[in-house]
């Protein structure tokens, strides 16, 4: 069954793009069976219909989906290796050092992608930082992701690691009162899991943009972020 779905995604351009929009652009899809794309994944078993419109059919189907995607982007991707090796990012203690890979995932998009690959970051900045971090957490920890579906179309991104949890966003840049909200958010969603530590990856898409890091406290949180 998983070796059908990835043939026929392969297969299928518009359903691929579709899956994609929904999995990692955390769009809202009405529900139309008459669509011939939406037919399609119907009738593979891809989608289902959810509250909330399209969905895909199952939490098991998202995870083989997304690995299939993320294959497909770092095959693409220029030199990733030269940037990711595990062993550069563990400390001692067995704990990730989130900074420390953000950090370096930031100068591999400044050195590997310039403003001619902007519509291509656009469309996969997300399943760049997921293929980035996905050999370094092989084997030891776990990732859950969650598209939250707002007009800021986050995804948060969960990582178990030994006994340490992580919790990462990824959001495009959309202004001043957007972000502000999304820090806002990310607090929230720290002191949900009692956490005192967040990270966010922004992609800013802007001519005049700075590959940088900051820094926030908020209420006692410490909040780590780049821009890309």
């Amino acid at each position: 069954m998983f070796e059908s779905i990835i043939k026929n995604l392969e297969n299928n351009t518009e359903l691929y793009e579709l899956t994609e929009r929904i999995l990692i652009h955390g769009e809202q899809i009405v529900f139309s069976p008459f669509d011939p794309s939406i037919s399609i994944g119907l009738t593979y078993g891809i989608f289902k219909k959810g509250e909330d419109g399209l969905e895909i059919n199952s939490k098991i189907f998202e995870e083989i989906i997304y690995s299939y995607m993320i294959s497909k982007i770092r095959t693409s991707t220029k030199n990733m290796s030269l940037y990711n090796s595990k062993l550069n990012f563990i400390k001692e203690n067995g704990e990730l050092d989130i900074k420390k890979i953000l950090n370096r995932f930031k100068q591999f998009m400044k050195e590997q992608y310039s403003s001619k690959d902007e519509k291509f970051i656009e469309q996969h900045g997300r399943l760049l930082f997921l293929a980035f971090l996905k050999p370094i957490i092989n084997g030891t920890g776990f990732d859950f992701k969650e598209v939250q579906v707002s007009e800021e179309k986050r995804l948060d991104l969960v990582i178990a690691y030994n006994n340490f949890k992580y919790i990462i966003e990824m959001k495009i840049w959309r202004g001043p009162k957007y972000h502000e909200d999304g820090i806002k958010q990310l607090y929230d969603y720290l002191d949900i899991h009692s956490l005192d530590k967040g990270y966010l990856i922004i992609f800013d898409f802007n001519k005049n943009k700075e590959f940088k890091e900051e820094r926030i406290d908020v209420k006692g949180k410490y909040i780590f972020e780049i821009f890309v």
